[in-house]
C-alpha cells in the first residue's frame, strides 16, 4: 500500500508542475526565439559586464535586481521593450517607464544596448 500511495505522489508531482507551467505561459505566450532581455549584474575580472539572455514572454512582468541597472540592459529581436522603476506588483507600471521599440522589419540578429537613467524593479516585453 505505501509503495502505491508512492507512486500517486510521484505521479502527481509532473501534473503539478504542468499545471504551473500551463499556469505561467497563459500570463503571456512565448515571444519569437530572437526576442530576449539580457541583464547584468556583475563584472568579470576585466570589468566587463556578464550579460545574461532570458526569453521573452508577452506582457509578463519580470523583476529586476537593483544591480541590474548599473549596466543597463540589451534588447535581442523585435518587440516593445519596457521598464520601470516601479514593482512589477500594482498598478504604477507606467509611472517613469522607458520604452525602447524595435521594429520588426529591423534587422534583429544583434542586441541593442539600453541604458537606464534611475534603478529599474521590472520590465514587460510586447511582441
Amino acid at each position: 500500500a505505501a509503495a502505491a500511495a508512492a507512486a500517486v505522489l510521484l505521479s502527481g508531482a509532473p501534473a503539478a508542475e504542468a499545471a504551473l507551467v500551463r499556469g505561467g505561459a497563459q500570463a503571456g505566450a512565448a515571444c519569437g526565439p530572437q526576442t530576449k532581455v539580457c541583464l547584468a549584474d556583475y563584472t568579470d575580472a576585466a570589468g566587463t559586464p556578464q550579460f545574461e539572455c532570458a526569453p521573452a514572454a508577452d506582457g509578463a512582468k519580470v523583476y529586476m535586481k537593483a544591480a541590474n541597472t548599473e549596466f543597463g540592459a540589451k534588447v535581442c529581436g523585435p518587440g516593445k521593450f519596457k521598464f520601470s522603476p516601479m514593482h512589477c506588483d500594482g498598478d504604477k507600471f507606467d509611472y517613469k517607464m522607458q520604452t525602447t521599440e524595435v521594429d520588426q522589419s529591423a534587422a534583429t540578429t544583434s542586441c541593442q544596448p539600453v541604458s537606464f537613467p534611475y534603478t529599474m524593479a521590472c520590465y514587460s516585453v510586447e511582441c
